[in-house]
């Protein structure tokens, strides 16, 4: 797992000087990480950005208002139903296949890949520890002066507000157990814009500058 948080850039402090001198000293770690590192190299050459699809918050507004259920399924744009698929071949890790155990686990890690609307930002990484209940996004400042960067958690339709990102260094968010169960493979994390201390409805306001699929390791 840490070998995978360096690599996505969400280690920072001490944590990441730990890491960095487990590097130098742990051959097996050092290629764990190149690993990694080398994995995210081949994604962006091989999947460059798209930006997200216009009217987009709309789309996201309208999931907030009571509906049929059979059409909740037609909010997420196809570009991110795409973007999902992609995700879940990059980081299903291929590692030798243990001795299956009785009775199936479910993941414990998510990770995702946020692609930024902007053609000169590259894109960052997030990984969910729904074992401890934590969140961690790689650090990354998308906000202008005056403004927030809020991240939302896009499920069955639905944005629910996750927390606002760090301006500087990365940033690790407490979920509640209420949205751990939502934390699964194709929910969309996005990011939007929004007024000083986040978005006043229980909705995103501003324009969405980032979003990725999260995905099992």
């Amino acid at each position: 797992m840490m070998a995978a948080e360096l690599a996505l850039g969400l280690l920072d402090g001490e944590e990441r000087a730990v890491a960095l001198r487990r590097v130098l000293s742990d051959r097996g770690f050092a290629a764990e990480v190149e690993w990694w590192r080398r994995h995210l190299a081949d994604l962006l050459d091989d999947y460059p950005s798209v930006p997200a699809p216009e009217g987009l918050i709309d789309r996201i507004a309208m999931a907030s208002r009571p509906k049929p259920r059979s059409r909740l399924k037609t909010l997420i744009p196809a570009g991110l139903a795409v973007a999902a698929a992609v995700l879940l071949v990059l980081f299903l890790r291929p590692v030798p296949v243990p001795e299956a155990p009785s009775q199936a686990s479910p993941p414990t890690i998510m990770i995702a890949a946020l692609t930024p609307t902007g053609k000169d930002v590259a894109p960052f990484g997030a990984t969910v520890d729904l074992r401890r209940g934590e969140l961690r996004v790689a650090a990354i400042d998308l906000a202008p002066p005056g403004k927030s960067a809020q991240l939302w958690l896009i499920k069955d339709g639905t944005p629910h507000s996750l927390g606002l990102l760090a301006r500087s260094g990365a940033t690790r968010i407490a979920l509640p157990k209420a949205e751990r169960s939502g934390m699964r493979s194709g929910a969309v994390l996005a990011v939007s814009i929004e007024p000083p201390g986040g978005s006043p409805k229980p909705t995103p306001t501003g324009p969405v500058v980032a979003s990725g699929a999260l995905a099992a390791t």
